[in-house]
């Protein structure tokens, strides 16, 4: 591979679709079949998580599954089948094509025919992480790199270990960046990329670790206290991988120095080894969770030292992700754990986020049992009947949260009035019902937003009537 210091071709962002509850609902059927399937019929399998990865090509559950299978299917000895390089050249073609028009969703389904062929496939791994970060699907795009530099012949190829230092740093993950410029230059000593990469990353690291949000005191290095600690949690792990303290204390202390594939992987080997233990799953979707967050206000951080608009696309995908996984481990949890208020209000809340509102508001009905939250449910559920135009509901739903607020929700109370008074003004054109909840606003607040002004003109509407 060249030496030259080459430009970063970081793909310009598209924004998905977000999926659907029910195409949501009939991808988890194709991975439960795919899952069922797997041990006898893998080629079934293959297409059972080729289409799940289609439909949702940043759930990382589902492109892992869709790499594992395959490479089981060829006995993991790192080629495909017979005349696998004579194969899908069409798919080849269209993968390429797609990707400069920057049709990432139609790349990634022809580069899903080109690994069905050969799961290590460099080309296009490489292709489809760059499809994957384009969609802003950035676990994806790592799980690809990594496929991919382990398919390497030694391991260390120059242009892959760049691709990999940039997917690392721009999720926030710093010092596995500086790993893999390390590898190019043990290549290429002198190349100027790496050298000013690895200064940079050593910046953005001690700038996040100044913002205080992330734990200073806890790497100590491989001859630390925290290395000695790793060895000893990793000798009792091998040794019983069933014992869930041994993996849950492993994995969080792997967590703390950003190594979460790792951190991941112990878990799921914790989760086969008891044969799917609750507080295994539960602590691997808490991790899954912290390494999304982890990335988000690392992308919040750049995008306020850096406000440019591919910056600013990035925090509004990092959010969105978030969601996404949040959303998936919340709707698990709240199937897990019916009787649990928290996790069906905590659902519902990202199914608003997604706008899925139809859906959010039988989630909150749910929750409306919550004692503690019951009046937040309320508004939110108004907010939700706004969205749909449901504007008598939503009425209805602010009025509902004040009967049951308390004298300290004081701020929320001042919310709930105006949104109500505002929703009957400017949607129902109820001026007795707006006149009542923004004068009891005003006689709070009379500050509130433009409350001063709404009441002027519904004293200047009856005037004229």
């Amino acid at each position: 591979m060249a030496d030259e210091t080459q430009e970063d071709k970081r793909p310009k962002l598209v924004q998905r679709k977000p999926v659907s509850a029910e195409q949501r609902r009939l991808l988890q059927l194709n991975y439960d079949k795919g899952e069922q399937s797997k041990n006898r019929n893998r080629d079934y399998a293959t297409e059972m998580f080729a289409q799940c990865v289609a439909g949702d090509p940043g759930n990382r559950v589902y492109v892992q599954a869709f790499l594992d299978n395959l490479q089981k299917k060829y006995n993991n000895k790192g080629k495909g089948g017979n005349f696998a390089g004579f194969k899908g050249m069409g798919s080849r073609a269209t993968l390429k094509k797609s990707i400069a028009k920057g049709e990432f969703e139609k790349g990634i389904r022809a580069g899903l025919e080109l690994l069905k062929i050969n799961p290590w496939d460099i080309p296009a791994l490489m292709q489809m992480a760059e499809a994957s970060a384009g969609l802003g699907c950035y676990e994806a795009q790592l799980m690809y790199l990594n496929l991919a530099q382990k398919s390497a012949p030694d391991q260390g190829d120059v242009e892959i270990a760049r691709a990999c230092a940039k997917a690392l740093a721009n999720v926030g993950q710093f010092d596995q960046a500086m790993g893999c410029w390390e590898r190019v230059k043990k290549h290429h000593p002198n190349n100027e990329e790496a050298q000013h990469a690895i200064a940079a990353l050593h910046t953005d690291k001690i700038s996040w670790v100044g913002t205080g949000k992330e734990d200073k005191g806890g790497k100590k290095g491989a001859g630390g206290k925290d290395g000695t600690r790793e060895t000893e949690l990793r000798a009792k792990h091998e040794a019983d991988p069933a014992d869930v303290d041994a993996a849950s204390d492993l994995s969080d202390l792997l967590a703390r120095e950003e190594r979460y594939e790792e951190a991941e992987t112990v878990l799921n080997t914790s989760l086969a080894a008891t044969g799917g233990d609750i507080k295994v799953r539960e602590h691997l979707e808490d991790i899954r969770v912290h390494r999304y967050r982890h990335q988000l206000a690392v992308a919040e951080k750049r995008a306020a030292d850096d406000p440019s608009e591919e910056n600013k696309k990035l925090l509004q995908e990092m959010r969105r992700e978030l969601n996404r996984v949040e959303l998936e481990v919340f709707r698990s949890r709240s199937e897990r754990h019916p009787g649990n208020t928290t996790w069906k209000y905590e659902y519902a809340m990202r199914l608003s986020r997604s706008a899925n509102y139809t859906e959010a508001i039988k989630r909150f009905q749910e929750a409306r049992g919550d004692p503690k939250r019951k009046a937040a449910v309320y508004i939110e559920l108004g907010n939700c009947f706004f969205k749909i135009k449901q504007f008598q509901l939503a009425v209805k739903s602010y009025a509902d949260s004040l009967e049951v607020m308390t004298e300290r929700d004081t701020e929320l109370r001042k919310k709930a009035l105006y949104r109500a008074g505002v929703v009957a003004m400017d949607h129902l054109n109820d001026l007795d019902a707006a006149d009542r909840f923004l004068t009891m606003l005003a006689g709070l607040d009379f500050s509130y937003e433009d409350v001063s002004t709404r009441l002027d003109k519904i004293n200047h509407a009856r005037h004229k009537q």
